[in-house]
C-alpha cells in the first residue's frame, strides 16, 4: 500500500514539475491520497521549490555551466556541464543546490532526503474520511431549543451567586504563587494579550470571549462595509478564494455552512459588562476556522504551558477572525468576526467538515484531534457550503476512555450517551456524553489556571499516538 502511495505521489510530483497540473490541483490530489495539508504544502511549496544557498555563483548565471577553472594566466575558462568534479582539476566554484524545509527549517542536499523528512517528520496519515448528507450528530439529536449564553460555565461566574461562592472557596485551594506560577501567568500574560488588548477595546475585557457590543477593537461589528460591491458571479470560485485567504491569515481548518439558528444563541450575555439580551444573526453562512494548538505545551496539562498554548490559540482567532471578516467587508459584503461569543463553535464546525463531537464535549478533528481552537465569521457573501463528514469517531469513542481517565476530577462521562444534564450548563434535547462544565471550572480554580488533560490524552491529539489506529 506504501509503495503505491508512493508512486502515484511520484507521478503527481512529475506532472506537477512539467506543468500538466496546477500547484492547487497538485495539493487537492495530495490529499486526497491521505497527507495531511500540512504536509502536501510542504511538499509542493518547499520541496518543488529549489534554492540556492551559498556560495553563491555569480558565474551561472554567464556561463550557464556548473563548474568554472582559473587558467594560469588568472583568467576564467568555463567547464561544460556534465563534466565530474574529478575531471575538472581547478574548480573555483561549484553550483551548490540544497532544500529547505519549510515547516522546520532544515536543509537538506537532495530532493528526496527532503521528501522522507517530510513523510517521517511532518506528515501523517489521516483517517478514511467521507462526506455525508448529515453530520454524525444528528441521529443523536431528540429535540434542542436554542441556548442562552448566560447559562455557560463562564457567564455564571457574573451572575450566579451560589457558583460564584464555590469558585472562591476552590481559587482558595490554588498553589502558592511561586516562581513557576508567576512564571506560568507571565506566558499566558503574553500569549493572550493581542486578545486581551485589542480583541475587544473594553477597559475590563482580558480574553477569551469575543465580542462585546459598542466597545470596538479586532471583534468589532461596526467596521464599514465598502460600498463598491464586488461582484461574484461564481460563488465556487469565491469559496476557493476565501479558504486561501483564511489560511493566509492562519487558519489551520476552515470549513463553510449555512447557519443552523439552533446553533446560535436565544440570548447573549457579556460578563463584562452585564449587558444581556436576545439575539439574531441575520446572516445565511459561517465560515468555521480552526487554529492548531501547540502539541509541546498542550502536552504539559495541566501546566502554564498548556494555560499559555491555548491562549496564543486565542489571540490568534481573534487576528484571523477580524482579518478574514474585513476582506469580505472591503469586497463590499458584511461580515461580523465571532471568537467565543454569540455561537456555538463546535456544532458549527461539525456542519462545517472540519470534525465530528467526541466524549470529551469537543470537535475532534481528523487532521489535530481536539487540538485546536474555534472562531468564525458570519457573512452573505456568496459561497458553497461544505458537507459534515464521518471518520469513524463515533464508534471509536464509544470504546476509548482516555480522556475520562484523563480527568483529574472525573468530568467527563465513562458510560454510556444520556440527555442527561450536569447542570443549567449543559444544552438538553441531546444524546451525548455531557460534560460536568461546573466541576471542571472548579478544578482550574483549584489549579490556579486552566486544564487541558482531556486534549493530550486524546489518541488523535498526535501522529505518535495515532499510528497504531485500525478504523
Amino acid at each position: 500500500m506504501e509503495e503505491k502511495l508512493k508512486r502515484r505521489l511520484t507521478e503527481l510530483e512529475r506532472r506537477h514539475n512539467s506543468g500538466q497540473i496546477s500547484r492547487r490541483d497538485f495539493l487537492r490530489s495530495a490529499t486526497l491520497l491521505g497527507l495531511t495539508f500540512g504536509a502536501v504544502e510542504l511538499l509542493a511549496a518547499c520541496g518543488l521549490q529549489p534554492s540556492e544557498i551559498k556560495p553563491f555563483d555569480p558565474l551561472e548565471t554567464l556561463y550557464g555551466v556548473e563548474y568554472v577553472t582559473v587558467t594560469p594566466d588568472g583568467g576564467i575558462r568555463a567547464v561544460p556541464a556534465g563534466t565530474t568534479a574529478e575531471a575538472a582539476s581547478e574548480v573555483i566554484a561549484r553550483k551548490q543546490i540544497e532544500w529547505y524545509c519549510r515547516g522546520c527549517g532544515q536543509r537538506f542536499r537532495t530532493f528526496e532526503d527532503l521528501k522522507k523528512h517530510a513523510a517521517a517528520e511532518h506528515a501523517w496519515r489521516l483517517p478514511e474520511t467521507k462526506s455525508v448528507a448529515q453530520p454524525t450528530y444528528s441521529k443523536y439529536v431528540v429535540g434542542v431549543d436554542r441556548f442562552d449564553e448566560k447559562n455557560t460555565v463562564f457567564s455564571r461566574t457574573a451572575w450566579d451567586t451560589e457558583y460564584q461562592a464555590l469558585v472562591q472557596e476552590f481559587r482558595a485551594k490554588a498553589p502558592v504563587d511561586e516562581w513557576d506560577r508567576k512564571e506560568g501567568r507571565a506566558m499566558t500574560a503574553g500569549a493572550i494579550y493581542v486578545d486581551a488588548t485589542a480583541g475587544t477595546l473594553h477597559p475590563d475585557y482580558y480574553g477569551y470571549f469575543g465580542h462585546v457590543h459598542g466597545a470596538g477593537g479586532l471583534y468589532d461589528w461596526d467596521d464599514p462595509v465598502s460600498p463598491e460591491r464586488f461582484p461574484i458571479p461564481d460563488p465556487a470560485w469565491m469559496t476557493t478564494r476565501l479558504k486561501d485567504m483564511a489560511r493566509f491569515y492562519g487558519a489551520d481548518l476552515v470549513g463553510i455552512t449555512k447557519v443552523d439558528e439552533r446553533w446560535v444563541y436565544s440570548h447573549y450575555f457579556e460578563r463584562v459588562t452585564g449587558e444581556y439580551g436576545k439575539l439574531e444573526i441575520p446572516y445565511k453562512y459561517a465560515i468555521v476556522m480552526g487554529i492548531e494548538m501547540d502539541w509541546q505545551g498542550i502536552k504539559a496539562s495541566p501546566g502554564p504551558e498548556a494555560s499559555a498554548a491555548t491562549a496564543l490559540a486565542y489571540s490568534k482567532m481573534a487576528i484571523l477572525s477580524s482579518s478574514l471578516a474585513k476582506y469580505i467587508r472591503a469586497l463590499g459584503y458584511p461580515a461580523i468576526p465571532c471568537g467565543n461569543d454569540s455561537a456555538q463553535s463546535i456544532p458549527l464546525a461539525i456542519d462545517a467538515g472540519l470534525g465530528e463531537l467526541g466524549r470529551n464535549g469537543l470537535m475532534l478533528s481528523p487532521e489535530f484531534g481536539p487540538r485546536q481552537r474555534l472562531c468564525k465569521v458570519f457573512t452573505d457573501l456568496p459561497l458553497i457550503p461544505d458537507q459534515p463528514i464521518d471518520f469513524g469517531l463515533q464508534s471509536f469513542c464509544e470504546t476509548c476512555h482516555a480522556c475520562a481517565a484523563a480527568c483529574p476530577v472525573d468530568a467527563i462521562r465513562w458510560e454510556d450517551r444520556t440527555t442527561e444534564q450536569t447542570s443549567i450548563s449543559n444544552r438538553a434535547g441531546l444524546l451525548r456524553w455531557p460534560v460536568n462544565v461546573s466541576r471542571c471550572y472548579l478544578f482550574w480554580q483549584e489549579n490556579g489556571m486552566d486544564c487541558s488533560n482531556c486534549v493530550a490524552a486524546c489518541p488523535w491529539a498526535l501522529r505518535s499516538q495515532r499510528d497504531w489506529l485500525e478504523l
